[in-house]
């Protein structure tokens, strides 16, 4: 790395900014965090007018290395392009005046939704930013209005710029964990507990005043997609104030300190990272006179290895056969074996605690779980068989159902050529029968489930929780195949309104009945 950083040096020396920037960014590559590497690249941007990073880039050094002269230095020159931070805060405090909800972090960015008069928003944070590049704050609202606007990419760059200005703002470090989840960068986890360390509660913002019911939201300290229930894509924030209450094992829990609120949410998935966080939820449920949904003691129920026996006396439901193996039990396999505890090749494997196909293959013999352990590293596995479950057209379809209060709701409706069905991945927009399809299921799923009632509503006897949702498909003998169940399962309504407007009728019902379940309970 020093003789990139060398070399880099050099090429600034000789005024060949281009090359220079080149081989730092390359420096970079090698070590991410190294405060010379850190040091000329914040030169290097400074020269390309992005004063924001460059006095971010140099403050980062300053942080790991208060010694650093050169750092001091280029700091010093960077700060000139503040013209005015008095200017900065009255524009930006105008944006927050205009739209306060601009300034909550802590909710899930994809989750964030555009709203009128966000053109004169962002204008007034961009006019902020102009003032003084290091306004941290301006930088996050920014962030947040880029993730509204869809721009995730954009809203990346600006909440990273935040925290590189203000490492002290806890929500944004949770706000970019999350996006970073979406891109399997490892350094969410990093930016997730650098939150988390220093605070574990997270209230409702100034917009949630005027909301009708509060509830504790009762989270495990990892992404939504694979450890938590995503609430905030399924409240109305207008009328649901959500306080996030993250367990973290072993560290202080003060009841004292918890906000007002009219119910418990559990929404920690079953995972077996997760364990002691459970356990953590079911004390503090027991410890608390409020009513309380979703109660953890429930969720092994859902898991893969145990969904079989917890829906066998569901009449006409089909779970298949799935074995949680360790990985040396894995390697022991013959080349030549027919099946894993008799479950027959061609077969599925995933590492355990996965989700959204994560991971998972389809094996069609022995001989190939060494190339599949070499490329996936896990400690545990889940081994299910493989049923072919096409239709007589070569399609394959998942149905997602959504259980609220033991009332099913249909929530959409994925088709595709592959066996490894996800609604992001099928051609759902290419193709209008599709669509069609998918709109006769919300419409009346009784169509395609003609004992929709009893079969849902046995599943969530069996279950035993307030909410949670079903993958599943309909086999040709008539009988429903659960992929997996539980309530981590994302549920919301943001796709093109032109094309599946059909959805805009349908899926609302869920969020209803959703906000009716907790209004019942804050009565009783």
């Amino acid at each position: 790395m020093q003789a990139t950083l060398d070399r880099a040096l050099l090429a600034e020396s000789n005024k060949q900014w281009l090359e220079s920037l080149a081989l730092c960014r390359s420096a970079q590559a090698i070590s991410s965090d190294h405060p010379d590497v850190l040091n000329l690249l914040g030169r290097l941007v400074g020269l390309g007018g992005d004063a924001a990073r460059a006095i971010a880039l140099q403050r980062v050094v300053l942080r790991q290395r208060p010694d650093h002269l050169r750092a001091a230095e280029d700091l010093r020159i960077a700060l000139v392009a503040v013209r005015s931070p008095e200017e900065a805060h009255k524009a930006y405090r105008g944006a927050i005046e205009l739209e306060p909800d601009i300034q909550c972090h802590h909710r899930h960015p994809g989750s964030l939704e555009p709203f009128a008069g966000i053109d004169q928003v962002e204008a007034a944070l961009l006019g902020a930013s102009a003032w003084d590049p290091s306004h941290a704050l301006a930088q996050a609202a920014l962030g947040n209005v880029h993730a509204r606007r869809g721009r995730y990419a954009s809203a990346l760059d600006a909440y990273s710029l935040a925290v590189m200005l203000d490492p002290n703002l806890r929500a944004v470090h949770l706000a970019l964990a999350e996006l970073l989840e979406l891109l399997h960068e490892p350094s969410a986890a990093r930016h997730r507990e650098t939150a988390l360390a220093a605070q574990r509660m997270y209230l409702a913002d100034e917009v949630s005043e005027k909301a009708v019911q509060s509830v504790l939201v009762l989270m495990a300290p990892g992404d939504f997609s694979n450890m938590n229930a995503p609430l905030d894509f399924l409240v109305n924030h207008n009328r649901i104030a959500l306080h996030r209450c993250y367990l973290l094992p072993g560290g202080p829990f003060d009841s004292a300190k918890l906000p007002d609120y009219d119910s418990i949410f559990n929404a920690i998935d079953e995972n077996e990272a997760s364990q002691a966080t459970i356990e953590m939820a079911v004390q503090i449920i027991a410890s608390q006179s409020k009513p309380a949904l979703n109660r953890p003691q429930h969720l092994g129920k859902t898991a893969r290895s145990a969904l079989r026996e917890t829906l066998s006396e569901v009449r006409a439901c089909v779970v298949p056969v799935t074995k949680r193996l360790a990985q040396d039990a894995l390697k022991s396999i013959p080349a030549g074996a027919m099946s894993i505890e008799g479950i027959a090749f061609p077969l599925l494997i995933r590492p355990v605690n996965t989700h959204g196909g994560r991971g998972l293959e389809r094996l069609a013999a022995a001989h190939e779980i060494p190339s599949y352990l070499e490329r996936l590293h896990a400690g545990y596995f889940n081994v299910a068989e493989f049923v072919d479950n096409r239709n007589a057209d070569g399609y394959y379809r998942k149905y997602r159902v959504v259980v609220v209060d033991g009332k099913p709701l249909p929530y959409h409706l994925a088709i595709s050529p592959d066996w490894m069905v996800h609604y992001i991945s099928s051609p759902m927009e290419e193709h209008a029968w599709m669509r069609e399809e998918e709109e006769r299921f919300l419409a009346d799923p009784r169509c395609i489930f003609p004992d929709w009632d009893r079969i849902f509503g046995e599943m969530a006897a069996a279950i035993g929780l307030d909410y949670f949702g079903v993958d599943c498909t309909l086999l040709p003998d008539g009988r429903i195949f659960v992929f997996e169940a539980g309530p981590a399962m994302l549920v919301h309504c943001r796709e093109s309104l032109e094309m599946f407007a059909y959805k805009y009728r349908y899926v609302p019902r869920i969020f209803d009945v959703f906000e009716e379940m907790l209004a019942k309970r804050k009565l009783n």
